[in-house]
């Protein structure tokens, strides 16, 4: 039996990857035109599809387009079991299940219970190839989804416990299988060099899975690292790179598991041909001038942006204040940085604030506060050579997006001092905080703790129905004709 396998496509159909204009060889479209399907073949996808490149904010933005770009693609591709990743619940259950069902392919979700029972959801399958062999699969989601995901969007779904999941389908699969396969939208909690433990919460439990059960393999997905066909504790597993610059071909017979990953055939493919209107439909709007600010904004590098503050996230903050009328803002960027030109366009918006995000404000006092910023000063070591980005935040996976860059405080860190102890400045309008209560404005994501701000959680939490980049691109329009500006953030590191 060969496996094709595909995840964390974030809606990226065509060769390009939207920041900058151009081709690469990359894309869903490109990957379906790789392989053939035949008798013996599955083709697996590990879920986020229909969110994270410009296209996608393109098509759901008009919600006219009937079958989804996304779900045509699987259709296309032959796609035979689909996982739902944590991104797929962002536009909520109608979205959601439109999706799914133009997609062609069935749900493969063990831990994935449909209250409504619009769904059909499959726990477990099994398929027999051509000589006779037995390959049972699962698929799990991340149970972090009920961290991170906004309620209304999962009020028909109930995302059980991944592990026990995990646990329950195996045991199903020993008895009715000769190969056992699981299918994880999560990702590796561990070092895959040393198998230290690098990560402690739930979101991420690959290692786990693979050394305290014996599926034979296991398909990651989630961080969007490049994992080619490897070993832990006895089992196979591989992970995707995100955005289709690489898919899976896998083997399975009586001798093993074999393959790895491979790159998309570097030609233009049939699908291309047939959606080329939708293409250039997306690159005349990313190239449309929203308005001309003061100064053109280069793009630093992520520790000099972290050492000195970034102007865009100025302008997302910003922004963030003008929508809410809250007293203090904070907001995350992309793992990579981009740039501002005088003549702001929606592509650099777009490559900038990345995210489907909604805007959400919370009570917070000075001690939540503090607490935050210190979790932000922990992104920092000091080396002989000077600061540089900690280890902890590059391995297993970049996430960069979890350092927030703070609006409307003075604010310092002194990098030479411990951690828990950086923040040697706190003042709002010039004055220590002390016994106020102030409100913040920040990302749904942000609000449920997720990144490693426990603070926040179970705070007085407003919800404002707003997208952060249709705020962006509103500003600008509503602005036309004028040079904007805004005001930089009071904010320094020292002790190096």
């Amino acid at each position: 039996m060969r496996l094709i396998y595909t995840s964390d496509l974030h809606s990226y159909l065509f060769p390009t990857m939207y920041h900058i204009p151009g081709v690469s060889n990359m894309g869903h479209y490109r990957i379906m035109a790789s392989y053939e399907k035949d008798e013996d073949t599955v083709v697996i996808d590990g879920g986020d599809n229909l969110q994270g490149s410009a296209l996608s904010k393109y098509v759901m933005d008009r919600n006219v387009f009937s079958p989804f770009p996304q779900a045509e693609a699987m259709k296309k591709a032959g796609v035979d079991y689909l996982v739902p990743g944590n991104h797929d619940f962002n536009y909520g259950y109608s979205l959601f299940s439109s999706f799914y069902k133009e997609s062609g392919g069935k749900i493969l979700a063990a831990n994935l219970i449909d209250r409504s029972g619009e769904l059909e959801i499959l726990p477990h399958v099994v398929r027999t190839d051509s000589s006779g062999l037995r390959v049972g699969f699962t698929g799990l989601i991340t149970d972090y989804v009920n961290v991170w995901e906004k309620k209304e969007n999962l009020e028909n779904f109930e995302i059980t416990d991944s592990f026990s999941a995990a646990r329950r389908e195996l045991a199903w699969l020993k008895e009715n299988a000769d190969v056992s396969v699981l299918i994880y939208h999560g990702g590796y909690e561990c070092d895959l060099k040393t198998g230290e433990t690098l990560q402690t919460t739930n979101e991420n439990i690959a290692c786990r899975i693979c050394r305290e059960l014996d599926y034979d393999l296991v398909l990651t997905a989630h961080q969007h690292r490049k994992v080619d066909l490897m070993e832990i504790a006895g089992t196979k597993t591989l992970q995707c790179p995100s955005f289709a610059f690489l898919y899976g071909e896998i083997f399975i017979d009586r001798n093993g598991i074999t393959g790895g990953l491979k790159s998309p055939k570097n030609q233009v493919s049939p699908m291309e041909r047939e959606k080329k209107d939708l293409g250039e439909e997306v690159e005349v709007w990313l190239d449309g001038k929203l308005g001309e600010i003061d100064r053109a904004i280069p793009a630093p590098s992520n520790l000099e942006s972290m050492l000195k503050g970034n102007h865009i996230a100025d302008f997302f903050n910003f922004l963030q204040l003008q929508a809410t009328g809250a007293d203090i803002s904070c907001s995350a960027l992309n793992n990579n940085l981009y740039s501002f030109s005088r003549n702001v366009t929606v592509r650099e918006i777009l490559a900038s604030y990345q995210y489907p995000n909604s805007i959400c404000t919370v009570e917070v006092g000075e001690k939540e506060i503090r607490q935050a910023l210190e979790r932000c000063a922990e992104f920092f070591i000091l080396t002989e050579e000077g600061p540089s980005i900690s280890k902890a935040f590059l391995e297993p996976k970049a996430e960069l997006y979890n350092y927030d860059y703070y609006y409307g405080l003075s604010y310092s860190f002194d990098l030479s001092r411990p951690l828990g102890h950086r923040v040697t400045r706190l003042l709002w309008k010039g004055q220590e905080i002390g016994e106020k209560k102030l409100t913040l404005a920040m990302s749904n994501y942000r609000v449920t703790g997720a990144g490693g701000y426990p603070m926040f959680v179970g705070k007085n939490v407003k919800n404002f129905e707003l997208d952060l980049q249709d705020e962006a691109i509103k500003y600008f329009k509503d602005h036309e004709g004028s040079i904007i500006s805004w005001p930089y953030a009071d904010f320094t590191t020292t002790g190096y």
